[in-house]
């Protein structure tokens, strides 16, 4: 069975959805739909309205997601890479590209992602704000409530990214510094490692408070790192 299939190409880059992302629409919206604002809709009435902007809201997100990955993907063409493929998963996106020749380049290739969705949060911040102060009144019209939630979701999802949480963007960052200074398969066990750690305090917090998706979100994280280490380590031991 296939477990993730094909819906377009974008900059002669194919575009796939994982199987998991089947799942992501409905828990995505069912997360804008039980958060109050500027997280979500809970409140809004009538009870369709609500699940109506939340799933505008949550299919919106994942735009920002497809761009936040197109823009990785961008730049690393730019320095010559091939992109294979952009995948979107229950937990995001990812980009399948060539390691870029140089660290320097792969984090820049990183904070590219993270830029475009702190860009795309702001712009739509600022339009929101700078519409309501012309007229109050909007503050509640729908389109405006959903360009809110946008907008501090790509916030959120900005910042969240450039933890030095490897594999996040943070966390390539990272690995593009000790790179400098060590080979490749090194730096990638030191990020790794250190995104793991990352990952233990996440699912510790994630517990504590009972939020289960930041407890995924970490075994996520940490299952991710342990994979590309020994990808890496193993592909040395090949050489």
């Amino acid at each position: 069975m296939q477990s993730s299939f094909k819906i377009g190409n974008i900059m002669d880059i194919p575009i796939k959805l994982d199987t998991s992302f089947l799942l992501a629409l409905p828990i995505s919206a069912y997360f804008f739909a039980i958060n109050s604002q500027p997280y979500g809709f809970a409140g809004v009435e009538p009870i369709i309205v609500k699940y109506a902007l939340s799933t505008l809201s949550a299919i919106f997100l994942f735009v920002s997601v497809l761009l936040h990955e197109l823009s990785h993907s961008y730049l690393a063409k730019r320095y010559g890479a091939n992109i294979h493929s952009i995948t979107l998963l229950l937990f995001g996106g990812v980009a399948s590209m060539e390691i870029p020749q140089k660290p320097g380049q792969e984090a820049k290739i990183a904070f590219a992602g993270p830029l475009m969705s702190l860009v795309i949060g702001l712009i739509c911040l600022f339009t929101y704000n700078y519409v309501i102060s012309s007229n109050s009144a909007l503050s509640q019209n729908p389109i405006y409530l959903i360009v809110w939630v946008i907008g501090s979701m790509n916030l959120v999802l900005g910042i969240f990214n450039l933890l030095p949480a490897f594999p996040m963007d943070g966390g390539r960052i990272l690995r593009s510094v000790f790179a400098r200074k060590m080979s490749y398969v090194k730096a990638t066990h030191s990020a790794a490692s250190i995104g793991k750690f990352f990952a233990v305090l996440m699912a510790i917090y994630g517990f504590y408070v009972g939020d289960i998706w930041f407890t995924l979100i970490a075994l996520y994280i940490y299952g991710s790192a342990s994979n590309e280490d020994r990808f890496y380590s193993e592909l040395d031991r090949s050489v």
